[in-house]
């Protein structure tokens, strides 16, 4: 236990929280893992156990908000209802979880992004939770007869590949001024039909 008291996963949580409000106030950049450990009244050698550097802290506020969409994602796939319907709800919860991201929180969501470009494994982690969730949704789907019997683990990824535009961190970011969803529902709505 560090001599702060508090255990090694509540120093870990302390650290995120102080990262993330620092992150906002501060930006991105000038965010450093020494400026959290003074912050939190612990010597930065202590932080760097956790954290072995700026990349693993990013990772690790990205995993926390990526755990966020990851549950309220899987809350609509295992809900009751037809396939498409959860479908329909599952993208558009996507696109505004992250839209709402990029308008709220932007440079934790800048944090992100450098993540999400250079294929971190958290984001990886988050990549395929996704299409597993669709892949569950597309499976009752295909055994309710509202899909073609086809390989779901395909459907899943045209189905996510699609509709990038939409939940890609840089593209939604270049649309932020527009309302994208009419579109969305639209996209959905034919890749839907060629899976049908």
């Amino acid at each position: 236990m560090p001599r702060t008291g508090l255990s090694q996963e509540e120093l870990k949580q302390t650290a995120l929280d102080t990262a993330e409000k620092m992150i906002r106030k501060y930006g991105f950049d000038k965010t450093h893992l020494v400026d959290i450990a003074k912050e939190i009244g612990v010597s930065h050698p202590i932080l760097y156990r956790l954290f072995p550097d700026k990349a693993a802290l990013v990772d690790a506020v990205s995993e926390r908000w990526l755990n966020r969409i990851d549950e309220e994602l899987a809350g609509i796939a295992s809900k009751k209802g037809t396939a498409k319907q959860r479908l329909h709800s599952w993208f558009l919860a996507l696109h505004r979880l992250k839209r709402e991201k990029v308008s709220m929180d932007p440079e934790l969501y800048r944090a992100f992004n450098t993540s999400a470009e250079l294929r971190r494994p958290v984001v990886v982690r988050h990549l395929e939770n996704a299409l597993d969730q669709l892949r569950s949704i597309l499976e009752s789907g295909i055994r309710s007869g509202e899909f073609s019997k086809k390989d779901p683990k395909v459907l899943a990824s045209v189905l996510f590949q699609g509709t990038l535009g939409f939940h890609h961190p840089k593209l939604v970011l270049d649309h932020l001024e527009s309302d994208r969803e009419p579109l969305l529902k639209q996209v959905v709505e034919v890749l839907l039909k060629g899976i049908a």
